[in-house]
Order: C-alpha cells, then sequence, then structure tokens
C-alpha cells in the first residue's frame, strides 16, 4: 500500500530509474538535457504551443508522446517542464516498480512522482552528493556545472543529502520558500540569516556569514525587476 512505503525506498526506485535513463542516452556526467533525451532517447516530440494556459502538457498521437510547451522566459523552466512530463510518462512504470496499483497514486505522502523524477532527472543522486561537497554547496558554481537545472531546483536538492542544513529561497524580500531536512524550522530568518540575505539583496553577491553557532552562505539570483537570493544555513552547536 502507498501508506507504508517510505520515501526512501520511494526515493530509490526513481533514482534507479534516472541512472538507466542517463545510461539508456549515454550521458555520464551533468549537465543533463531532459529536451535531448526526450527526443533522441525516449521517442517524444516536443512542440511549443502558445496558445496553451500551463506550462506543458502531454499527449499520445499516432502512437508517439508528444509534449507542448508553452514558450517561458528561461531555458531552464523548459527543461523542468519536460523533466516533469517524463516523469508522467514514466509514473506507471515507476508505481510497477514500488508495487502499486494506479489507483494508490493519490496515497503517496504528498508529494508527486513526476516532481521527485524531475528533480532528480535534473540533478542526479549518482552525482550531486560528490559535486556539492566538492563544492562546498556553492549553489554558482554549482550551477554552472548542471546548467539546465535552476539555482532554486539545485539548491532544495541539497535537502536530499545526508548533509544537515536549511534551504531558504527569499524572492523580492519575502520568504517564499523554506526547509530544513535537520532540524524544526519557523517561517523566519535567523539573525545570522538576516544579515547575510540583506547582504546579498544589496550588494549582488555571495556572502557567508558565521555568527551564534550558525553558518550561513547566501547567493544572489537578481533580475533588474526581480531580485532572488538563496541561503543555506547551518547550526553548527548540534
Amino acid at each position: 500500500m502507498a501508506e507504508d512505503l517510505l520515501r526512501e525506498d520511494v526515493v530509490a526506485v526513481v533514482d534507479c530509474m534516472v541512472e538507466e535513463i542517463l545510461e539508456r542516452g549515454g550521458i555520464v556526467q551533468p549537465p543533463v538535457d531532459a529536451i535531448a533525451l526526450a527526443q533522441q532517447h525516449l521517442g517524444m516530440t516536443i512542440c511549443l504551443d502558445k496558445s496553451q494556459p500551463q506550462r506543458g502538457r502531454a499527449q499520445r498521437a499516432g502512437g508517439k508522446q508528444q509534449i507542448f510547451l508553452r514558450p517561458e522566459p528561461t531555458e531552464e523552466r523548459h527543461q523542468w517542464t519536460v523533466a516533469h512530463e517524463i516523469g508522467e510518462h514514466l509514473k506507471r512504470a515507476l508505481m510497477q516498480r514500488l508495487g502499486l496499483e494506479p489507483a494508490e497514486v493519490k496515497a503517496m505522502a504528498g508529494e508527486s512522482l513526476a516532481n521527485l523524477f524531475a528533480y532528480r532527472l535534473l540533478v542526479p543522486s549518482c552525482w550531486f552528493t560528490d559535486h556539492a561537497r566538492e563544492l562546498n554547496f556553492n549553489v554558482l558554481k554549482l550551477k554552472e556545472r548542471y546548467k539546465t537545472a535552476s539555482h532554486e531546483v539545485i539548491a532544495w536538492r541539497f535537502l536530499d543529502l545526508p548533509d544537515p542544513c536549511i534551504v531558504t529561497i527569499v524572492d523580492n524580500e519575502h520568504i517564499s520558500r523554506r526547509r530544513s531536512n535537520a532540524w524544526p524550522t519557523r517561517r523566519k530568518l535567523e539573525p545570522a540569516e538576516e544579515k547575510c540575505q540583506r547582504y546579498v539583496h544589496h550588494y549582488s553577491r555571495p556572502k557567508m556569514i558565521q555568527e551564534n553557532g550558525w553558518t550561513v552562505h547566501g547567493w544572489p539570483v537578481h533580475q533588474l525587476d526581480w531580485k532572488r537570493e538563496i541561503l543555506r544555513s547551518v547550526l553548527e552547536d548540534v
């Protein structure tokens, strides 16, 4: 039953399928081009459709899977949409490996299989653990390596690693996402986090703050009319 599955069991199955697909595509290092993978190795057709309201939709026609994309301002959004649709396409196979019936998909605890797949296809576990530590969890340096994944996708993958941390996404001075893989969190920055975020927001430069047992790294993802800061925080005294 879906409710009896542990998240680590689901993740292991998803990671295994991702590795199989990467091997099929001959991809041995990042970045993962989900669009090329879908077209060249999974037999999918990808089209732009300006009229559709959602980012992407899939349908079968002539025996082939088609993915229709709404034009987006960044390539990373297209990559995410296609990675997600690949996950939707493979959902039945994933559920079979998990021993689930199609009717049980809604019982999966709060997390879309397609979302889980998309994160792990663009930033595969088989490489990311070593790369994150090698580059000291530096989002900007990791982005250079995982070019098809957004900064946010890369940062959110930190939570899947055994290294304890809090990841916070701040958009235009407001916390949009904040989660920990180790400690209880509240939707409010600690003083060291506030100091780091303010510096990154004002100067558009990365910053590291060590204060009151906290080590906080912050990175800017800034555009002319929109500012995002990504924080990775570690409570060193625990």
